[in-house]
């Protein structure tokens, strides 16, 4: 059903007779990032909430766009993409488009669901979900030990995958790196690595479902492709 049929003239309240000032900051805050969080302005998140059936109506009428928010974040889902002079190169979104990276992303995303059964919390919990990287890729190895046997990668394949995806998460807002230190001189970490790298899951992560996102389905492409990761990108 076409967005402009929910929409009648006279039937809500429209965003001019609500408070100027919230409305022009929450409309910009909306367009600027993928997510909004609480966290971000607790008094401008529950306007938002408050008023969420005037912001709805007005992002389907005016652009398309369906507006979520829950008690913890706001997003707005664009179906389409318009700008078809734009290459997939020019648009500022959240794609990935390598087979380790994806891998890796979808295990992460189990890895949290895993992280809220075993500290028994919801997503509705107050409070912070945080992990090291070193226990992410060693979950990671013997994931993809269970599926794959000895066509594995190796957990320096798994790490250098996590560098290169990492700065793509916090930049759209799904992790927040929250420590570093150096390890101790006798531990020892997965890959060599040196440093405890500590990261705090933001509430996007849970936009994303494991039981949707298919683990099983991407690491298929491992049986029959030799490992991609990826003489012609640097990895920090």
């Amino acid at each position: 059903m076409d967005h402009q049929e929910h929409f009648v003239e006279g039937t809500a309240r429209h965003l001019d007779q609500l408070n100027i000032h919230y409305v022009r900051a929450l409309l910009n805050i909306l367009t600027e990032a993928p997510f909004f969080y609480r966290t971000d302005d607790a008094d401008l998140f529950e306007y938002l909430r408050s008023h969420y059936d005037d912001f709805q109506q007005f992002f389907a009428h005016y652009f398309g766009w369906d507006l979520y928010a829950d008690r913890r974040m706001a997003r707005l889902i664009k179906p389409r993409e318009y700008n078809q002079g734009l290459r997939p190169s020019q648009r500022d979104l959240f794609d990935l488009t390598r087979r380790d990276e994806c891998s890796v992303f979808l295990l992460l995303v189990e890895f949290y669901e895993k992280l809220l059964r075993d500290l028994n919390i919801s997503y509705d919990d107050d409070g912070a979900v945080r992990f090291l990287l070193a226990d992410f890729v060693q979950y990671c190895v013997a994931r993809f030990a269970e599926e794959l046997g000895d066509q594995r990668p190796d957990d320096r394949t798994v790490l250098d995958a996590c560098r290169a995806l990492f700065p793509k998460l916090i930049k759209y807002r799904f992790l927040e790196q929250v420590e570093k230190e150096d390890a101790a001189r006798d531990e020892t970490l997965p890959a060599g690595m040196r440093e405890h790298v500590m990261y705090e899951f933001l509430p996007g992560i849970h936009c994303y479902r494991p039981d949707i996102l298919t683990f099983k389905e991407v690491v298929k492409l491992y049986a029959d492709a030799t490992p991609e990761l990826d003489d012609d990108q640097p990895v920090e």
